[in-house]
């Protein structure tokens, strides 16, 4: 069995189990819990057991218990290059944070406009300290560690072993996104994967991609938990990206483009210091990847777990979407 093979059946247990999960919590034992009971029970099963213990099993079980090789692979190592990756980390962690203000804003108000309704996970409502920092685990830590296991771990080494970077980039950013099975985080994950797979192939390691993710979430906390409390910060945001006015969309665009030609310009100068790509190929014209399958190209069988899940998320995320909207 090749790697690919490995990689994307672990993968497909997962993505399998977290749909399970998903459709689970909307039957009628799970609709008695509370919105914060819900919440917390649905983060902690489809972290830890979905995209952590099941994958991290069906692995183990593909190579007959030795997993240690496997991890290098998913580059769960010392980066190749650690000034290169610390400065990555630090930058990515404080690009992500105007990034993740302006993207909420704007997607907070298209999905106003085209009368799209959230449906799953419910809110949290903030009561004190503690509840924030129980976000701060429940959704930036965990994910964290466990959406880049599945993600930029197993499936990204997956798909370039008979692949290329640049196709194994896309295809994990694309169903990071449909992963979160939240049409209104669909390109907003999409666009995240994207950095979050450059950002690894480049350094050679999974630490810059951890660390922006757990920014990129926490920074989402914080701006729930401050408009909710009405602090100094949440009364500025609202007025600045929340408001609607022509004003307030084109500074959240500003901020936004911003944010984005600065992600762009640290992956650049990352990709310079990375080993040089013996097929080179851009990708969206801006950084270099490399473009050469060296165990040839993937077969139908190689793929038909991959083809299962996107089907499967797809369908998923499109019935959650005419739901939102026609409810």
């Amino acid at each position: 069995m090749t790697l690919r093979n490995k990689h994307l059946i672990a993968y497909a247990t997962s993505m399998v189990a977290l749909i399970l999960c998903q459709l689970l919590f909307y039957t009628q034992p799970f609709q008695r819990l509370s919105d914060f009971h819900t919440d917390v029970y649905y983060t902690l099963i489809s972290q830890i057991i979905c995209m952590g213990a099941i994958p991290f099993l069906t692995l183990l079980a593909l190579n007959r218990g030795k997993v240690l090789p496997e991890l290098k692979l998913m580059r769960y190592k010392p980066p190749r290059d650690k000034r290169s990756c610390f400065l990555l980390a630090v930058g990515l962690m404080l690009l992500i944070t105007p990034f993740t203000m302006t993207f909420n804003a704007l997607t907070n108000l298209f999905f106003s406009i085209v009368g799209y309704k959230r449906s799953y996970p419910v809110g949290m409502i903030y009561l004190g300290a503690g509840d924030f920092f129980l976000m701060i685990f429940l959704t930036a830590l965990l994910p964290a560690i466990f959406e880049e296991f599945t993600h930029r771990g197993l499936l990204l080494s997956g798909l370039e072993n008979r692949g290329s970077e640049l196709s194994a980039v896309v295809v994990s950013a694309m169903m990071f996104g449909l992963m979160h099975e939240n049409p209104a985080q669909l390109f907003y994950a999409f666009f995240g994967g994207l950095v979050f797979g450059v950002a690894v192939i480049k350094t050679d390691s999974i630490i810059p991609a951890m660390c922006a993710h757990f920014a990129n979430n926490a920074v989402s906390v914080i701006l729930d938990f401050s408009v909710q409390r009405q602090n100094p910060f949440g009364v500025w945001y609202s007025k600045f990206f929340g408001a609607g006015d022509v004003l307030s969309v084109a500074i959240t665009v500003a901020v936004l483009g911003f944010s984005v030609y600065g992600v762009v310009k640290l992956l650049q100068y990352i990709s310079r210091k990375a080993p040089k790509p013996i097929s080179e190929r851009k990708l969206f014209g801006v950084v270099t990847l490399d473009s050469f399958k060296p165990d040839g190209r993937a077969t139908l069988k190689d793929n038909a777990f991959l083809i299962a899940v996107i089907v499967s998320e797809g369908l998923l995320s499109l019935s959650l979407l005419a739901w939102g909207i026609g409810r």
